[in-house]
């Protein structure tokens, strides 16, 4: 078990303290960060995806309680961050709709891909595909745009199509000419690497705050959502290995991204990046925590 967490967490604290090196030595500098994410987002996390639903069972790709208890907990804790926030912190509904993002969007692109990817293998992609597509939904509610553009948004976005079309490629049983398939992997394996580069890079600088906002946005992403996942996966009969899947997926800390929704919409903005930080780094302990029950 030490060597299973230690393989699955370590590569994650080593490559992220690169990236905060870099911007402490003035190697990069911080605003670097969205050059480097838009090269996983838009290209390496894609192939990478694609490459994972190409080789996975197709069987295992039609299982819907997985994704019945993946939406289950996504969902339900933006709900219940949503509730608190309007009723309880008195929030309006635009300060609200961010603060439920930042407790219910995993950082699958960032931080819950590799970790999937040591303990799990390329069939981790499942959880981090609906991840990524309740992350497009949420959006669409935090901007208060309206919801059928916004998915016609998100389906064009390559972190969407290029993955379905994997799933499409292997329900399908075609394969690529390996001359292509290649170079795909060879890209799609970067993801990891960029992306924790760009996330320690990103919080070179960054002086959070700990507060009763904080607090309450790392228990709902950190503690409540996996034990949602779990429940759900228990009341379904999930399998071990999918478990797997969704309790990390769960524990897995808020995404940058709903700090970069804050920053747009000029609302949240502070509670938001301290909640993102040092969920980040609680997460590093929170997801060992899971890994080690799970397994």
């Amino acid at each position: 078990m030490p060597t299973l967490l230690l393989s699955s967490l370590f590569p994650l604290v080593f490559i992220m303290v690169l990236g905060w090196l870099s911007g402490k030595l003035g190697y990069t500098r911080r605003e670097d960060a969205s050059v480097l994410a838009t090269v996983v987002i838009r290209f390496a996390l894609p192939l990478h995806l694609f490459m994972g639903a190409l080789k996975t069972d197709p069987d295992k790709i039609q299982n819907l309680p997985f994704m019945a208890v993946l939406v289950f907990g996504l969902m339900g804790s933006w709900l219940l961050a949503l509730l608190i926030s309007r009723f309880i912190f008195r929030h309006d509904i635009k300060t609200s709709a961010i603060q439920s993002l930042v407790c219910a969007f995993p950082d699958m692109a960032y931080f819950g891909a590799p970790v999937l990817a040591v303990l799990i293998g390329p069939e981790g992609f499942l959880g981090v595909l609906i991840g990524n597509l309740k992350g497009s939904e949420s959006e669409a509610v935090s901007l208060g745009s309206m919801i059928a553009t916004n998915l016609f948004k998100a389906v064009r976005n390559p972190i969407v199509w290029i993955p379905i079309l994997g799933v499409l490629l292997s329900l399908s049983g075609l394969k690529i000419p390996a001359l292509l398939e290649s170079p795909i992997e060879m890209m799609g394996k970067t993801a990891g690497g960029i992306s924790l580069f760009a996330l320690g890079l990103l919080f070179y600088g960054e002086r959070p705050s700990f507060n009763v906002h904080t607090l309450t946005n790392i228990s709902i992403k950190n503690l409540i959502q996996p034990a949602l996942m779990v429940a759900a996966g228990l009341a379904v009969g999930l399998s071990h290995t999918f478990m797997q899947q969704v309790v990390i997926i769960g524990a897995t800390p808020s995404a940058i991204a709903a700090g970069m929704f804050a920053i747009r919409s000029d609302t949240y903005v502070e509670s938001a990046s301290s909640s993102i930080l040092l969920g980040t780094a609680l997460g590093i302990v929170t997801e060992g925590i899971m890994i080690y029950l799970v397994s």
